[in-house]
């Protein structure tokens, strides 16, 4: 939700493209589009036909698809989002470092993967103990984020960077802050000299 929102980038407010991987009941998009997302250029995607129906209820006008995020249009080379969100989603992909290859693929600009989960790090890893065929993965740890964002040539933007609450700068108190609140994003490399910033929500303005 509103959380998850801080961590999108790219763009000016109200012109942010947004592809919403696992979007559920769309219950995200009012917080994407107050920190500045496009509902135009918004594209909700879900396996579930029922979440779906309530998304476009709630959200009429509004593109929501039904499909595999590995195969469905609203994700298929050229789109060019600013911010490819996973908030409650990427624990249900085996292959974590593949899914996120194929959303760094769709950005444009200094376009952002944004990595969420409103119960945390420790919350998945509890799930996936339980219920290894649904639940496939655990969030990746602050190492495992750096090391794909290195592969992928994109900066690794921490929970103190994107102002989630109660964070603070360091390794520990990030690892902290991810086991009861998961934000992470992975931004790409702007121009030359450019480090970027950690941005308010959706829009990565300073």
């Amino acid at each position: 939700g509103g959380c998850a929102a801080r961590g999108g980038g790219g763009g000016a407010g109200g012109t942010v493209a947004v592809l919403d991987v696992g979007c559920g009941d769309g219950a995200a998009l009012p917080y994407l589009c107050e920190a500045g997302a496009d509902a135009a250029r918004y594209a909700g995607l879900d396996l579930s036909s029922r979440m779906l129906r309530a998304a476009r209820a709630s959200h009429p006008g509004v593109r929501f698809e039904q499909g595999s995020f590995l195969t469905a249009a609203a994700a298929a080379p050229p789109a060019q989002y600013d911010a490819v969100l996973f908030n409650g989603a990427l624990q249900f992909f085996g292959d974590q470092r593949a899914a996120l290859r194929r959303a760094a693929a769709l950005l444009g600009g200094r376009g952002r993967l944004v990595l969420a989960h409103a119960n945390g790090a420790a919350f998945v890893r509890d799930e996936a103990a339980r219920n290894p065929q649904t639940v496939l993965s655990t969030m990746p740890s602050l190492e495992e984020a750096e090391e794909i964002g290195s592969e992928l040539g994109m900066r690794l933007l921490t929970p103190h960077q994107l102002g989630v609450p109660g964070a603070a700068p360091g390794g520990e108190a990030d690892v902290a802050a991810l086991d009861g609140f998961y934000l992470l994003a992975l931004e790409k490399a702007g121009p030359e000299g450019d480090e970027g910033s950690g941005g308010d929500a959706a829009t990565g303005r300073s």
